[in-house]
């Protein structure tokens, strides 16, 4: 378990993360287990802070392994959250590249999804509807993390992106140049 689910909505989740130095990856996909249904997220971003949402965290000026030696208790009085879109679910075995019937409930445990489950769950690229129409955040940068991830567990990877871009370019209108970026974000080279 990497966190719980604290707030939810039909496209997207919030995790608090179990430890507040331990978030997945940016565009790296996660899952939440509701019942006989598997939903998937793919982080869209991250906050640390106080635990407190009235104190900020304090300066110190001194190294990680130095506050840990001198005052471990900080540490504790710290917090990460971290949000999801969803990119589709999975019952009885079968993904679908849509939202739930319902969003995941409040308290359930999230986990990182395994490598199969990623492979199964980007075989379309109905995931990248959802990145590139995020709203709360740089769609672009989201959709080149979430497919680099995908394509990066993969055989051929190369072949994916190419694959992929061609599903992006009729997605983003034909608009070549913004396709472009994305594309130069995955790092394929």
């Amino acid at each position: 378990m990497i966190g719980e689910v604290i707030e939810s909505k039909t496209s997207e989740f919030v995790v608090e993360a179990r430890q507040y130095d331990m978030v997945p990856c940016y565009g790296s996909f996660v899952k939440v287990i509701d019942g006989d249904r598997i939903v998937y997220g793919i982080v869209s971003g991250a906050y640390t802070g106080s635990i407190d949402n009235n104190t900020r965290a304090k300066a110190f000026f001194k190294s990680i392994e130095e506050l840990k030696r001198e005052q471990p208790q900080i540490f504790s009085l710290l917090r990460t959250e971290f949000n999801c879109v969803v990119a589709g679910y999975s019952q009885k075995g079968i993904f679908n590249p849509y939202y739930p019937p319902a969003h995941p409930r409040l308290h359930l445990s999230v986990e990182k999804a395994s490598d199969d489950e990623i492979i199964k769950a980007t075989e379309g690229f109905g995931y990248l509807s959802k990145t590139i129409n995020y709203q709360a955040g740089d769609s672009d940068e989201l959709t080149a993390a979430a497919l680099r991830n995908a394509a990066f567990l993969r055989d051929k990877p190369r072949e994916y992106v190419v694959s992929a871009g061609r599903e992006l370019l009729k997605m983003l209108s034909y608009d070549t140049g913004r396709l472009k970026n994305i594309i130069d974000r995955v790092g394929m080279r």
